[in-house]
């Protein structure tokens, strides 16, 4: 192969370019307090770095985070008297000459950058506007200027942003860095709090109309079109809940990976084999034997595989006996409730929600779920939809009914949201169980409730149910108010109510004689 040929550049021609920057940078750097040892550092590598650009037949107006990288990657072919050694302090020094061109307008900043950082200014004023803390929002603008300089250095546009270039980001082995923009960090590891940030920019970037909207590859598909059927059966015709299609859809791809992707070639030892063959705890093995099930009478009722062999899931071990409903006493539950302070809107707020829990024996899902709309004020009613999509009307007690109005007036976020439960700190979403679970873990620490061994956020249902029924209410009227699809799902608390339980106990045949 016949190399193009490159008329070399005479050393003179070289320094004349240098002299008509580096004698200002020096004296740039010495009026800035510069030790000796440091300038000679920066002036040799600034030396170097604008005798390349020469070479490279390159303007200094040109210069920008690009050709940093191109310098510091350069094979040098630089005449002998210009080279200096490349090291790690190399790309510090060399962005620190680019910074001092950039602040004496003798080179600019790249448009793309200044577009980039105009639209973070944006995004983090409407940060300012939803109530983020200063701390929150500087490093949502570091992270986000992180971001642009990468996309830069990456030579991608912003209207090139989908999830695969977040996760090329989250990835990348990070040397990102421009003077007056953006201070390369100590270390980055793509935290799950920096995607976060970038995942709310390229969303605001979105809604801008800057980027297209992308979809990611669903997680729950598994590239069987039966498979997706399914899935798309349980939202559809059984009203299941988008986190129980999730569960469902992540203990079968677990099974298919032994089972295969074609039905036909189901059989009952392939089955069972898929189900045995999996080591893990009994309630996890529950749950993907019901999947399984469910996904085999699916196929069966398409006529996609043998009809009966659902039954040949083998059963898993269910609840012991001995495991009966955990319950405190009606003294701690007000203690619980009491332990809010109601001076603050953390405090009104959790004791909404504890009141809502133990007065109509509510879900954690039912109280992330809840909406402005589904508080009848007028009726005390409130509307919960509970499992399954199906929605139920219960009555409103009068001190949960008062919890709930001095939190909604008095703590409450005002933003667009209708969820009524929100995060008082932002961004003011709405709460996940989890939230629930530990609002009431740290309710239980402040009434010296003894956790060990609760269910924590189920603690007050279980706790309702129990003392409704040694109170003398029916299991029918306390499957309603649990809202169970069956009374014999209700008939586990009769265990727990010993009184009733000695009263129709007969006496052991010892003490007949």
């Amino acid at each position: 192969m016949v190399l193009p040929f490159r008329t070399p550049t005479s050393s003179g021609i070289i320094q004349a370019h240098i002299d008509r920057v580096l004698p200002a940078y020096a004296a740039y750097l010495r009026d800035r307090g510069c030790t000796p040892g440091s300038l000679s550092n920066l002036t040799r590598t600034a030396r170097h770095m604008l005798a390349w650009l020469t070479v490279n037949k390159s303007h200094i107006e040109t210069l920008d985070i690009r050709a940093v990288d191109g310098f510091l990657s350069h094979g040098c072919v630089c005449p002998a008297e210009f080279r200096s050694k490349l090291n790690k302090q190399s790309r510090s020094q060399a962005q620190r000459l680019l910074g001092y061109l950039i602040e004496t307008e003798q080179a600019a900043v790249p448009s793309a950058i200044v577009t980039g950082g105009q639209l973070v200014a944006e995004f983090t004023d409407s940060l300012t506007t939803q109530g983020y803390c200063e701390s929150r929002i500087r490093f949502y603008q570091t992270s986000c200027r992180h971001f642009v300089v990468w996309l830069y250095r990456s030579d991608l546009a912003l209207a090139e942003i989908d999830g695969s270039v977040l996760q090329r980001f989250l990835d990348h082995a990070c040397a990102c860095a421009h003077p007056q923009f953006f201070d390369r960090p100590g270390a980055f590891c793509g935290s799950r709090a920096v995607q976060a940030t970038v995942t709310r920019f390229a969303s605001f970037l979105v809604e801008r109309g800057v980027t297209a909207e992308w979809r990611d590859p669903d997680p729950n598909a598994n590239g069987s079109a039966h498979f997706d059927a399914f899935l798309s059966w349980l939202r559809q015709h059984r009203g299941l809940q988008e986190t129980t299609v999730r569960h469902y859809a992540r203990s079968l791809r677990k099974l298919l990976k032994r089972l295969g992707d074609d039905p036909g070639t189901y059989d009952v030892a392939s089955i069972r084999t898929a189900i045995r063959g999996r080591a893990q705890s009994p309630s996890r093995a529950a749950n993907e034997s019901t999947a399984l099930r469910s996904y085999l009478r699916f196929l069966a009722a398409n006529g996609l595989c043998r009809s009966g062999l659902a039954g040949a899931v083998p059963a898993s071990r269910g609840r012991p006996a001995s495991q009966l409903p955990r319950y405190v006493e009606e003294q701690a539950i007000e203690a619980l409730i009491a332990s809010c302070d109601t001076s603050t809107a953390i405090g009104l707020r959790d004791r909404a929600i504890l009141l809502l829990l133990a007065r109509l024996a509510l879900r954690s899902g039912d109280i992330t779920a809840l909406q402005l709309g589904d508080i009848g004020w007028e009726q005390a009613l409130i509307r919960v939809s509970g499992k399954s999509r199906r929605s139920a009307s219960l009555p409103l007690p009068q001190d949960a009914g008062n919890a709930l109005k001095d939190y909604i007036v008095r703590a409450r976020p005002h933003i667009g949201d209708a969820t009524v439960f929100l995060r008082s700190v932002a961004p003011h979403g709405g709460l996940t169980s989890s939230t629930i679970t530990d609002i009431v873990r740290r309710a239980m620490k402040r009434a010296g409730i003894v956790g060990a061994g609760l269910p924590a956020a189920h603690l007050l249902r279980h706790s309702r149910a129990t003392h409704l029924l040694r109170g003398g209410t029916s299991l029918e009227a306390i499957s309603a108010l649990l809202r169970h699809q069956s009374v014999n799902s209700t008939a586990i608390y009769a265990r727990v109510d010993v009184p009733m339980l000695l009263a129709v106990a007969q006496p052991w045949p010892e003490e007949l004689q």
